[in-house]
């Protein structure tokens, strides 16, 4: 098995192996849940990063009645090839030949992403450099080197690139001289447009994986987000394929890591799963609240440790669970967000779902209602795509996007009245 996974049985399970025993807050009851399914109690160690009970995993791969389901929740959430490492070491015998032949495709097809992943970014760097642009890598291979013992066990989609807000436009010269494009109606529009419009902008080149390039850490109206400034004063280095590369120092990772997934809802197991190794390594926790402090992103700081500590056993000091267990706000999302971890299949959230997800992590009341009311903003990427006015007429994009979404969830009413009247 893969270094990391290999110990006694985790405190999160009791004697019996029935249930986890999570944190004591209500957050966590439902995550009772979990233990009397095999396949969420498999995932779950999956994500935790640490060692597991062979014995244990035998009794819970004989117990699979769905692999198909497993496989595919597995993948949803990121642990895959995990999966395939913790499976094929402990129980080969029990693991119908598809299903492990299907886990093996998925992990050496992780494997050669993140070969793709790695010399895509460290030519990227060398051309940004090239030009004076400094850039920093956010998440992607540089992270999975650095948490994981075997990086293809993090696979990656794309390449986040930090560049500072004054030099996206050398930035998008650099990109494409290097072949990578926008879509084609994002890249008609002008670049004071493109700034206004969005935090960042998504590359395109064939054969190679996306670069998602950013110069904020998430749009204007929401609640919480890092000021790029502070991750720039938070850097540190790191070695991946042999060369040195700027990083984020392990403290401000955390943050940026607790962020991205409350942004996002928390949908994979992969993301909690990330913090739960970051938490296992040596961090400067008086660091880690000062920097929440200053950005403003103590709730979803709050949030991400206390998930990661309820539902994967992460080391978090007392006091910050405490401080987590005293918000209301952040304990009534903890519940919402195992609530849906628990879903069968998994599922993507609504983007109705995540605007008042983060909404409701809001402190000031005045934040909560411009971020919802971030639901009219226009024109979003979709409208563009469909729909590409001058710059002169895109007063136009609000009516029809109120037109567009009261269309959208007049539907969705009328059919769950559908449904609930059968």
């Amino acid at each position: 098995m893969c270094a990391g996974l290999s110990s006694p049985r985790p405190r999160g399970l009791d004697r019996a192996g029935t249930r986890f025993a999570v944190a004591d807050s209500v957050a966590y009851a439902v995550a009772d849940y979990a233990a009397r399914s095999p396949d969420r109690q498999l995932l779950f160690y999956c994500a935790r990063g640490v060692g597991v009970d062979g014995a244990r995993i035998r009794q819970l791969v004989h117990q699979v009645m769905d692999w198909d389901a497993l496989v595919e929740a597995a993948e949803f959430h990121g642990l895959a090839a995990v999966l395939f490492h913790v499976v094929t070491e402990t129980s080969p015998d029990l693991v119908p030949p598809d299903v492990a032949s299907r886990l093996r495709n998925v992990c050496h097809g992780s494997a050669r992403q993140n070969l793709v992943l790695t010399s895509q970014l460290l030519a990227l760097l060398d051309a940004f450099a090239a030009h004076g642009i400094a850039v920093v890598p956010l998440k992607g291979p540089v992270m999975a080197e650095s948490l994981y013992p075997d990086p293809a066990l993090r696979p990656s989609s794309d390449l986040d690139l930090l560049v500072r807000s004054g030099d996206v436009a050398g930035a998008l010269r650099v990109l494409a001289q290097e072949g990578y494009a926008l879509g084609a109606n994002m890249e008609r529009l002008p670049l004071r447009v493109l700034l206004r419009l969005n935090c960042e902008l998504f590359f395109h080149r064939v054969r190679m994986a996306d670069v998602d390039l950013q110069w904020e850490t998430g749009p204007a109206h929401l609640p919480f987000r890092i000021a790029p400034e502070m991750l720039w004063r938070s850097l540190g280095r790191t070695r991946i394929a042999g060369r040195e590369v700027p990083c984020l120092s392990p403290e401000a990772l955390l943050l940026f890591l607790c962020v991205h997934g409350t942004k996002h809802m928390w949908s994979r197991l992969q993301w909690l799963g990330d913090v739960a190794r970051l938490v296992r390594k040596p961090l400067a926790w008086d660091v880690v609240l000062q920097l929440a402090e200053e950005a403003g992103c103590m709730r979803p700081l709050l949030l991400g440790l206390s998930l990661a500590h309820g539902l994967l056993e992460a080391p978090v000091p007392e006091s910050i669970l405490q401080r987590a267990r005293a918000e209301q706000a952040v304990q009534a999302r903890a519940r919402q967000v195992t609530l849906r971890l628990m879903r069968t299949p998994p599922s993507e959230p609504h983007s109705w779902e995540l605007t008042v997800f983060n909404a409701r992590m809001a402190e000031r009341s005045w934040d909560k209602v411009r971020h919802l009311a971030a639901l009219l903003k226009a024109p979003t990427d979709q409208e563009l795509e469909r729909l590409l006015l001058p710059e002169r007429l895109f007063f136009l994009y609000y009516p029809l996007r109120v037109a567009r979404l009261a269309r959208k969830y007049a539907a969705r009413l009328v059919h769950c009245r559908f449904r609930t009247g059968r």
